[in-house]
């Protein structure tokens, strides 16, 4: 080989040309990537932004878009839309505002076009007059060929089944290209020469993409479009991938390496079998033409009349006509989010303004520090009624940012927000004082384990026959108690269980001798000293704190819900909150924390305990941790605030079942029963995310729809507390209020459809039926009603914060995470001037007062 013919070859003998083509293939493969959001295994989902690769785009261009990729509707219909609006969730006032808009403004929208006519009349009738198909809720039907890839999918996914897929150890597309091939139905599904196009397929999942592309002529300024059409031919799988290859760890990974390449390489190898029609929903409007007939005769006009209009006159008929689905929808959803600002923008400027006056303040009786979730807000509204509760908002993970070692045989478990990494791995101990009771719930549970290990094996093989007769009877006394008596079903359940929330706890030392210990770490100190110092500078919580502090984490309570997780804390990774509380609590007990919180000028009572709780955001039930720890002379303290949080919960059942159509009692049956599909109504109807002080928003009911973070912005002096407010929980929320709103416009698509025809799929998602794609999103009863209105009103969210302009405005400038959602639209942002007290809207880089 000559030194010409050497500089043409890569050192592992391949072409520099094809190496070259090979690392930008990769290239835009990770940009493809990106078209899917992660999809988080069933036992920790959190809600997360379905369209958070489009944020770099204006919100009004990227939904669009994003609708004609994923073959999803842009908006709810405009019948959804107007009954939203006729059960006054859209003011009038708004929607006016909203359609001058969106003609460019006042002078185009009121100029004159005939007698007693404008481009208003035209606009609203066509928003709210004019005759309106239902939009139908279809789910994009999977082609055959990508049916067959999705069956293979779930079983080299599975990690529960017990006869296991072979060559899962060689990776997605080794195993999965040999299965394909081998499978008669995919060379039936297509043409003449889906045989021989088998045969040719490469064993490299590069080679395959390069292949095919060759093969249908993608020419490389193409190649970004094509292959984000292989992710979303089976977006729920993509999602569940880039889970894997970014979030799961390399435990998700073991025996069944999986990359996002291969998974294009396969939806490629199954394409070149069959072609795939075009996968878009056509835009449910009428043809431009047709609406400018329906809209001249809908005002008693013919053509000859529009005829004599001058031409400017007809360019805005012709573009009234021609505004689509999604511009329309467009403007039903700004007015939407303006009708929320309208009605709580006046009220927050009064507050802050009558924050100002000396108030002289009763001290509290004790303080509850609740998650910032917008069930939370309901909560400290009916405690606060009780009497001198004061109460708090913060990230319910309490800023620690752990992973517990479970007692038992369990996977590790994150119990912080996806946006971290575990700091600490802590262990799972018995709590104190009640040892002997946690040893015997640990021995009663290794029984369980046997007994499941036991009736697995009714998953495969013949000796799952003999053991699904014996097990039979036993099951069906089961289920005939949790149908007919499922509250008194639950109680023995946990009774036979034991109370493994209380008897556990999650330790901040290993100093103890238990073999679950292996792997588990101590905080130090100087650790627990910032994480304790972080809540009280976040919050704005005052060191001259009351005698009892509760830290309330919260979870969810059902049965038979294979969507459980999404009820729970987002800010703990999708699990129940409370071993947050109690890490929390157990710190700020501690006497030396205390003390190196004192040198630090935070001196905190020596009479103030902690204790931690967990709000049952189903129930509205609130359990205390622990209790056998609190002081004798707090037990009075502790009896108060125990009996004020059961006045509170029922306060909150009542008020929870109108919003549900059901009784307060029914709630609590219905967290037990496996057949109820609604146990709660989760976070539908979140709109806001509210930074400030209690007495900002004390007085307002604010529905259950706010996300509410305590701030002192007079205490935050470098404006660092604010920023760990809006680059973590705001952006979390930002997250929750996408995943509610898409899921919402089109809940086939960006959510999970109807959550009655699921079934489980190895144990980490959904499908619909028998098999198919993984559903992402919420399931279309937590979004609603039974008659098929929208419970929750897809806005964006509405980030309120009282703060000096200049300190809110440097912190989106500096960080591209959160100026990229205020910049594009993806969230409302709104101050509140603390010297002024008058809101400001962040507009195009700009403020510009009163947002409504």
């Amino acid at each position: 080989m000559n030194i010409a013919t050497g500089a043409r070859q890569a050192t592992n003998g391949i072409p520099v040309s094809l190496q070259a083509e090979r690392q930008e293939l990769q290239a835009l493969v990770d940009i493809a990537t990106q078209t899917v959001a992660p999809l988080w295994p069933l036992d920790s989902a959190i809600a997360v932004n379905p369209l958070s690769g489009f944020e770099d785009q204006a919100f009004e261009q990227a939904l669009p878009e994003a609708a004609g990729l994923f073959g999803a509707r842009p908006s709810l219909s405009l019948i959804q839309w107007r009954k939203i609006m006729d059960e006054g969730r859209i003011d009038y006032v708004a929607m006016r505002k909203a359609v001058v808009n969106a003609l460019g403004g006042l002078e185009e929208a009121f100029a004159s076009l005939g007698p007693d006519l404008n481009a208003y009349n035209l606009l609203v009738a066509r928003l709210t007059e004019l005759p309106a198909e239902e939009v139908p809720a279809i789910r994009r039907e999977l082609s055959p060929a990508h049916a067959i890839l999705a069956r293979w999918l779930a079983a080299f996914f599975d990690r529960n089944a017990a006869l296991r897929l072979p060559g899962r150890h060689l990776g997605l597309y080794a195993c999965l290209s040999t299965a394909l091939r081998q499978d008669p139905a995919l060379v039936r599904t297509g043409d003449a020469t889906a045989a021989h196009w088998l045969e040719l397929v490469p064993a490299d999942p590069i080679e395959m993409l390069l292949f095919a592309a060759r093969r249908d002529g993608v020419a490389r300024e193409r190649r970004l479009d094509w292959l984000r059409s292989l992710v979303v031919a089976l977006p729920g799988w993509a999602a569940h991938l880039r889970w894997r290859s970014e979030h799961g760890g390399p435990a998700a990974s073991e025996g069944a390496p999986a990359t996002m390449i291969e998974l294009m390489a396969l939806v490629a190898l199954v394409d070149g079998t069959v072609r795939n029609g075009p996968r878009g929903l056509p835009d449910p409007g009428t043809e431009a033409p047709d609406v400018e007939q329906a809209l001249l005769k809908h005002f008693g006009l013919t053509s000859d009349a529009s005829a004599t209009w001058s031409e400017v006159a007809r360019n805005r008929l012709r573009s009234v006509a021609a505004q689509s689905h999604a511009e329309l929808g467009m403007i039903f959803q700004e007015a939407a989010e303006a009708s929320f600002l309208a009605e709580f923008a006046p009220l927050l400027e009064g507050a802050s303004a009558r924050m100002t006056a000396p108030v002289t303040k009763p001290f509290a009786e004790a303080q509850a520090v609740f998650c910032i979730d917008v069930r939370s807000e309901p909560m400290r509204r009916a405690l606060e009624a009780q009497g001198r509760y004061e109460t708090l908002g913060y990230a319910g993970f309490f800023g620690l940012p752990i992973a517990i070692n479970p007692a038992c045989e369990a996977p590790q478990r994150n119990q912080l927000p996806v946006l971290l990494s575990p700091a600490h791995v802590v262990a799972e101990r018995a709590a104190t004082g009640r040892e002997a009771e946690a040893d015997a719930l640990l021995s009663r549970q290794a029984a369980l384990a046997d007994a499941r290990a036991m009736l697995d094996t009714t998953k495969g093989g013949a000796t799952g026959f003999a053991t699904a007769e014996a097990a039979g009877p036993l099951a069906a006394v089961a289920l005939l108690a949790r149908t007919l008596a499922p509250r008194l079903s639950d109680t023995l359940r946990k009774r036979l269980v034991g109370e493994r929330a209380h008897l556990l706890t999650p330790s901040a030392s290993n100093d103890h001798d238990q073999a679950h210990d292996h792997g588990a770490c101590t905080i130090p100190l100087e650790q627990r000293i910032a994480y304790a110092r972080s809540m009280f500078a976040l919050t704005g919580l005052s060191a001259q704190t009351a005698r009892l502090v509760a830290l309330v984490g919260h979870g969810g309570c059902t049965t038979n819900n294979a969507f459980a997780a999404s009820l729970d804390c987002g800010a703990c990774g999708g699990h129940p909150g409370g071993p947050n509380a109690r890490l929390m609590a157990a710190i700020l007990n501690d006497t030396q924390v205390r003390e190196g919180l004192a040198t630090e000028g935070l001196a905190l009572p020596d009479h103030t305990w902690f204790i931690a709780a967990q709000h049952d955001t189903t129930r509205d039930e609130v359990e205390i941790f622990d209790r056998q720890l609190v002081p004798a002379s707090h037990a009075s303290d502790l009896a108060r605030l125990e009996q004020a949080l059961m006045r509170a919960g029922a306060q909150c059942r009542e008020e929870r079942a109108g919003r549900l159509g059901r009784t307060a009692e029914d709630l609590l049956t219905g967290a037990a029963h496996w057949g109820e599909v609604r146990p709660e109504w989760g976070l539908s109807g979140n709109a806001a995310f509210i930074v400030g002080p209690r007495a900002l928003t004390a007085d307002i009911d604010l529905g259950g729809n706010a996300f509410l973070h305590s701030y002192d912005w007079m205490t935050d002096v470098d404006g660092s507390a604010l920023t760990g407010i809006m680059t973590a929980p705001m952006i979390v929320a930002q997250w929750i209020n996408c995943q509610y709103l898409f899921s919402t416009i089109d809940n086939e698509v960006f959510g999970a459809g109807d959550k009655t025809t699921q079934n489980v799929v190895g144990g980490f998602g959904v499908v619909q039926g028998s098999g198919g794609d993984l559903c992402v999103g919420l399931p279309r009863q937590s979004l609603f009603r039974d008659d098929g209105t929208p419970y929750h009103t897809p806005r964006r969210l509405a980030v309120i914060i009282e703060a000096p302009l200049q300190r809110v405005q440097d912190i989106v400038l500096a960080h591209d995470a959160v100026g990229r959602l205020v910049e594009n639209g993806w969230i409302n942002l709104v101050v509140i001037d603390p010297w002024k007290h008058k809101a400001h809207h962040w507009v195009r880089g700009e403020w510009a007062a009163r947002p409504c």
